[in-house]
């Protein structure tokens, strides 16, 4: 009998929500990253308050969430399969 593989689903969703991190950071932080490149550069602190917000905190908690559950859907769905394909 085959079993949810949680440590494989878990690393697939730090790795998901990690980039989703890193794009919010980036699209929050585009004015002060091209501001950036003429060498007028603000200080982190100002980048962390503008990326971080509870919006946004939210937003990267609720996705994370959906993928967790979508992903062991997904598994369990897939071991349902073979269990049905193995029987006939």
């Amino acid at each position: 009998m085959e079993k949810v593989n949680h440590q494989k689903i878990i690393l697939s969703t730090l790795l998901k929500v990690l980039l989703m991190i890193v794009i919010i950071f980036i699209l929050n932080s585009w004015p002060n990253i091209k501001q950036s490149f003429s060498g007028n550069v603000p200080a982190f602190s100002y980048w962390l308050d503008h990326s971080f917000k509870i919006s946004n905190i939210i937003l990267i908690l609720g996705f994370g969430g959906y993928f967790y559950y979508k992903d062991l859907s997904d598994q369990k769905e897939l071991i349902e399969k073979s269990k049905n394909t193995n029987q006939h």
